[in-house]
Parts: C-alpha cells; sequence; structure tokens
C-alpha cells in the first residue's frame, strides 16, 4: 500500500476581496491630520518637512511615533487617533515588516473612518500590495525613492516636497495648495 504525501501551501490566503478603503475627505478644512512617524530611522526628517508644508496650507496636523516599526501602534495611538483626527498619514516604509505594520495600522484606523495613506519606499511597493491583498483591504499608499537611511535631510525634505501633492490627495479631494500661503510670505522652505 503506498502512502502520498500531501504538500499544504504554508503561505497566507489572500482575500478574494479587497475591501474598499474609506474616501478620501471633501476638504481639509477644519479638519486635523495624524502624522504618525512608524519609527523608522529618519523617516521623522521627512515627517518634520511633510507637517510644515501641511501647516502652510493651513492644514492641522498632530504628531504621532510608534516605539518601534516592527509592531503594530500601540492601542493608545490608535484610540487618539479615531478621537482627535480625521485622516492619517504614515511614514516612512523601507523594509518588510514596517510595510506589514503600518499597512495593519492603515486597515485598522479606515475601519474606523479614518482614510489614510502609506508613505512606503519603492522597493517594498510589492510588499504593500501583497499585504493588503492578504487581509483584503484596497488601502492607498504613496511611493518614494529607496533608500532612506543613507539620505541626506535636504534629499528627505525634498522627498516630501516632490510628493505633499500626492499624499494629499489620497486623503483629500480638494487638497488646499500652497499659493495663498506662499503670497502671504509664510515659511516654504526651512533654511
Amino acid at each position: 500500500m503506498s502512502v502520498r504525501a500531501q504538500l499544504r501551501d504554508p503561505t497566507a490566503e489572500v482575500a478574494s476581496e479587497l475591501r474598499p478603503r474609506q474616501s478620501p475627505l471633501p476638504t481639509l478644512e477644519g479638519k486635523s491630520v495624524a502624522l504618525l512617524d512608524i519609527g523608522k530611522m529618519r523617516g521623522d526628517e521627512f515627517i518634520d518637512r511633510l507637517e510644515i508644508l501641511l501647516n502652510v496650507r493651513g492644514i492641522a496636523t498632530r504628531r504621532y511615533k510608534k516605539p518601534t516599526n516592527t509592531r503594530v501602534a500601540p492601542t493608545e495611538i490608535i484610540h487618539d487617533i479615531i478621537l482627535n483626527c480625521h485622516a492619517v498619514v504614515m511614514a516612512l516604509s523601507d523594509c518588510g515588516s514596517c510595510t506589514s505594520c503600518s499597512t495593519h495600522d492603515l486597515f485598522t484606523l479606515d475601519g474606523r473612518a479614518i482614510p489614510g495613506v502609506n508613505v512606503i519606499t519603492e522597493e517594498f511597493a510589492d510588499a504593500f500590495e501583497v499585504q493588503r491583498r492578504a487581509i483584503g483591504f484596497d488601502g492607498a499608499a504613496v511611493v518614494v525613492p529607496h533608500p532612506i537611511q543613507n539620505r541626506t535631510r535636504t534629499e528627505l525634505e525634498g522627498f516630501a516636497d516632490q510628493f505633499c501633492q500626492q499624499i494629499l490627495t489620497r486623503i483629500c479631494s480638494h487638497p488646499p495648495s500652497t499659493t495663498g500661503a506662499v503670497a502671504a510670505g509664510l515659511p516654504w522652505r526651512r533654511n
């Protein structure tokens, strides 16, 4: 009598349908955007510049930082974002575990009616796609150049400048521009 071995695929099952993400807000006027630093080295420099760019546009921001990029955000941070913010920008994922965890955070907040976007590096765009399909979520991402750790502050700020409008369109249907802020003499570039 012959015994046949049955092999099983150890990878996670992929959801057959993607749950649509929250629609972008119609406006950010009177709203607050959470800037969630996922805890990767140098990500704060990108977020520092992004915060300036949003504030120049009249967008209120609240800063958060995960204690580690290798786990999902603590319940206290998620709860505070839900209570005090209307949208979230997560940055800056540039490896597999942080991309996975930040995608789960995005999914959790989206399920609580907080539209958001995950800022990831190009090297991990496929990992984001795989993860969002695995959890059945049509999440949004903005992809920036890789790597991050060996960039200068000026380069990271340049990425924030370059991708700010794209980030805003993921969380708002009609994001404000900088035209009025620049004309009013508000700071555009850090010296």
